[in-house]
């Protein structure tokens, strides 16, 4: 049985961070959101194009891994429920365990000041012009655990997120 460790959450909370080093910790490939958006963006598709088509790509990926018994990280924005509820209904997690992190910044300035950062070199996946309009943006999304979602905070010590994680995943 395959396990799927998913990890969601707005830009800037640590999701790529705290999949890296898991990743490496446990040997397991990370798929990521922004890796598929940034390489399919030279195809000069428009953003809602491209962002259907990188999340088509990832649950496929998923699927297959699942399919084949394999474990996999998986790195993805999907903020809003609705759109995350609407990623995980396209694939059949029946011949696996599926655990669920929504990654946040509890603090406010910090988030702002990495929002602000990534903006020094944006890639293609970063689309806010800045940490208001990316405040605003957020503000108006559903952004709530969903029932079996661990919530992780990125202003935590990696120690305590990783240990965190350990706990739900029983490794």
């Amino acid at each position: 049985m395959s396990k799927v460790i998913i990890f969601r959450g707005k830009a800037a909370t640590g999701k790529t961070f705290v999949t890296n080093y898991l990743s490496k910790k446990l040997n397991i490939a990370v798929i990521r959101k922004d890796d598929i958006y940034d390489s399919l963006s030279m195809y000069n598709l428009e953003h809602s194009i491209n962002n259907s088509a990188t999340y088509d790509i990832i649950a496929k990926i998923i699927q297959t891994n699942i399919d084949i018994g394999s474990d996999v990280i998986v790195d993805i924005s999907l903020a809003h429920n609705p759109y995350y509820e609407q990623f995980l209904s396209k694939i059949d997690f029946k011949n696996s365990k599926v655990y669920q992190f929504l990654c946040i910044c509890s603090d406010k300035e910090e988030w702002c000041k990495r929002i602000e950062k990534r903006l020094a070199n944006p890639l293609p996946n970063q689309l806010f012009k800045s940490a208001k309009e990316a405040d605003e943006y957020y503000n108006k999304l559903n952004i709530e655990p969903l029932e079996k979602e661990i919530v992780i905070d990125s202003i935590d010590d990696i120690s305590v997120i990783l240990e965190r994680i350990y706990d739900v995943l029983k490794f």
